[in-house]
């Protein structure tokens, strides 16, 4: 069964003028800020530059989902989805890795538009949910994916990570 990869309905603009749609060639600029910053947050050094964030985009399977929030032109915010799954129960999942809203538009619905593009975005690829996590000390996050309509999972145990190359 092939699934339709974009938005439902391309472009959607809100009652607040809030336009959310997929991220264009213009808005790359706008988006490796908007990371860096993102890793900043978190304490890390973003080494993400436009050849990696292409190749990225450009991967055979939906490696990576970019979604933008954008008003008056501008691009305040995006959301970075990358396509998974739960193959103990043939489940297709996509996780919002990445949601970063500028500053000076936070606590403006400007997260929950995103939010709600990602989910019916991973929907209409066949996904039977989607996944978010937060570093335990992002309670401002935690209580935002809450409410709206997360439900938290219960850590089981540790992550790890190899590098390949």
């Amino acid at each position: 069964m092939k699934h339709d990869t974009t938005l439902p309905h391309t472009r959607h603009t809100t009652p607040a003028g809030l336009t959310i749609r997929p991220a264009q060639w213009a808005d790359k600029s706008a988006l490796l800020n908007m990371i860096a910053a993102l890793a900043q947050h978190h304490g890390e050094a973003a080494t993400l530059d436009l050849p990696a964030l292409v190749h990225l985009l450009k991967a055979d399977m939906p490696w990576l989902k970019l979604i933008v929030a954008e008003k008056d032109g501008r691009v305040i915010g995006y959301a970075g989805l990358t396509g998974g799954m739960r193959l103990q129960f043939g489940e297709r999942v996509m996780d919002l890795h990445h949601l970063f809203v500028d500053e000076a538009h936070r606590g403006m619905g400007v997260g929950r538009a995103l939010i709600e593009a990602s989910r019916d975005l991973a929907k209409n690829m066949g996904c039977g949910r989607i996944t978010v996590g937060t570093m335990t000390t992002n309670v401002a996050a935690q209580k935002a994916y809450l409410a709206c309509g997360f439900d938290p999972v219960p850590m089981t145990g540790k992550r790890f990570s190899m590098a390949v190359a």
